[in-house]
């Protein structure tokens, strides 16, 4: 799978084509050889985050899945999908099907807290649109659901595609906010 997409180039303000894709060897590598030596040590929440792990959880269960943007050649965002175990959390659609977002992050130089200006936006936004489209086809009515770290809290307050933050789940280890996307039954 590759769709194409467009990000922003922060320090000429260009919109640039990139692709999503199925995640490959490379993305992998990317993750392992270009993001990892950056984030050790930022104090990021996903510091310790392993992709080539992500990767083969998703190897072995049913439903999930691993997508990746790619941009100049290089990695600029990695997400993990299931979406067949999570249902919906929202009292008017409680047990619906969703699409739930396992792990999401974009690259170290995407980020302003470790690269100001970042190099490229958008790359968050558009794997959270991916994974609201991978529920439409799904026939989930474009339903998602998640756990946010907290320093994200903002970024995925700021989005405009309808995420309700339930709050904290006291159910979920670290206590992380969960939100879910409301949606309407066609």
């Amino acid at each position: 799978m590759n769709r194409p997409i467009q990000l922003l180039r922060v320090r000429d303000r260009q919109v640039v084509n990139a692709i999503l894709t199925s995640v490959t060897e490379k993305h992998l590598e990317d993750a392992t050889t270009l993001w990892e030596p950056t984030l050790r040590g930022s104090g990021e929440e996903d510091e310790y985050w392993n992709w080539v792990s992500k990767s083969y959880r998703t190897q072995f269960l049913p439903g999930d899945e691993l997508y990746a943007i790619e941009c100049d050649g290089i990695t600029q965002g990695l997400m993990t999908i299931d979406i067949l175990k999570k249902r919906c959390y929202i009292e008017s659609q409680l047990r619906r099907r969703l699409v739930y977002v396992r792990a999401l992050a974009t690259a170290p130089w995407n980020r302003p807290a470790i690269s100001n200006p970042p190099t490229y936006k958008g790359v968050g936004g558009t794997l959270i649109d991916f994974a609201i489209a991978r529920s439409e086809e799904l026939g989930y009515q474009g339903r998602i659901g998640f756990h946010a770290l907290p320093g994200a809290l903002v970024f995925y307050r700021k989005l405009k595609v309808g995420l309700l933050d339930c709050g904290s789940d006291p159910e979920e280890p670290d206590n992380l906010n969960y939100f879910e996307t409301l949606r309407k039954d066609k």
